[in-house]
């Protein structure tokens, strides 16, 4: 758990994803050592009960076998570390799977607690930790003092399940001495099981009350002040430089799309002040169609371009608004606007010489 804050009465801002992310990077999560902890006692303890005839079985046949086997052994220096190592082998396959259960149960509260988080920075050596001074600090700190009334009220706590238990069965003991020792053993794993399963439970419980407490203190230490909102803001926001760069840069983008477009126009209608309109219409085409139009700046590079490409430029201020207003790039022209823009285009094939048949002309109608 992390200590508190100084600071925290001006942390009244809900933390926000960013800093959420940075803690994360940091290896900064709520987790329980506590609720792990239970959980690879209880996986343990559950092999090794669950197990424990299988378990017998192999310790019987393990001493048998080594118990005869002693009698025709003859120990020396050349095979002494061959018999302990067969020896450490067997009673480490005996006890493997409590290890093992042990080692997942814990791997996986962990990753689960975390969400499957990895922190490298939890693992980079911390120069401030290794200070005698910031040391003898923490042990008189407010979190050393949390930490050791926690450990005290959980033995506390066990102690108190254990007497509870014991104290009903205190008066049972003495009448085992009239049983036999099977039934002796059997009664005595059935206390033992009751034992560590309430233990357990109380423990499990406790486990989970410190992890929400870790929960809560770490969203409380995440909340931000009001001034660290506005800091990471500005820090979300570009420079100004930059985005007046990527302003110019799409205006730039835009602006070469445009001309490219323009040189395929059939006729250039203008605002001579403001607007430019580049209009296609080839013969077989349904109705004439804006391919581009521009303003100010924009519509003066237009004109430039038609002039360089001999495509003929008409005023006709009216007309020139209302299409910049009405009509879309790549749109055909709408019905309203029809048969001002073919009086142009009119004009303009006479001027190339082109015939338009009365057909041709009136296509959209």
């Amino acid at each position: 758990m992390a200590a508190e804050d100084p600071s925290q009465d001006d942390r009244t801002e809900e933390a926000s994803q960013e800093r959420r992310d940075d803690f994360r990077e940091r290896g900064q999560i709520a987790h329980s050592r506590e609720l792990s902890s239970i959980l690879v006692l209880c996986a343990a303890v559950a092999v090794m009960i669950y197990g424990m005839p299988a378990f017998s079985r192999s310790i019987f046949k393990f001493l048998t076998s080594r118990l005869q086997s002693a009698t025709s052994f003859k120990i020396s220096s050349g095979n002494v570390l061959n018999y302990l190592f067969e020896v450490w082998l067997e009673f480490l396959t005996l006890i493997l799977p409590v290890f093992l259960a042990a080692a997942v149960v814990g791997t996986f509260s962990v990753l689960f607690q975390t969400r499957f988080n990895f922190s490298w920075k939890r693992l980079s050596p911390d120069p401030s930790k290794m200070n005698p001074l910031s040391g003898i600090a923490r042990m008189f700190s407010f979190q050393a003092a949390f930490e050791l009334a926690k450990s005290v009220a959980k033995t506390c706590a066990v102690g108190g399940v254990a007497f509870l238990i014991l104290q009903s069965e205190w008066l049972k003991v003495p009448s085992l001495m009239m049983v036999p020792m099977q039934a002796t053993w059997n009664y005595w794993a059935d206390i033992t099981r009751q034992l560590v399963w309430s233990t357990s439970a109380l423990l499990f419980a406790l486990g989970a009350a410190d992890f929400f407490y870790n929960w809560i203190s770490l969203e409380r230490k995440m909340k931000m002040t009001k001034q660290e909102v506005k800091e990471e803001y500005k820090r979300r926001e570009l420079d100004p430089m930059i985005k007046a760069r990527m302003r110019r840069m799409q205006r730039e983008i835009v602006t070469k799309k445009t001309l490219e477009k323009t040189k395929k126009a059939t006729v250039i209608i203008t605002n001579p002040t403001h607007y430019s309109i580049a209009v296609q219409y080839e013969l077989g085409m349904p109705a004439p169609k804006v391919l581009a139009k521009g303003i100010d700046f924009l519509a003066l590079r237009m004109r430039e371009v038609a002039k360089g490409a001999n495509i003929p430029i008409v005023e006709n201020p009216p007309l020139a608004r209302t299409l910049y207003k009405v009509v879309e790039d790549g749109q055909e022209i709408p019905d309203t606007l029809y048969k001002a823009v073919s009086e142009v285009i009119r004009y303009v094939f006479q001027l190339k010489g082109i015939k338009i048949n009365k057909s041709t002309a009136n296509v959209k109608g």
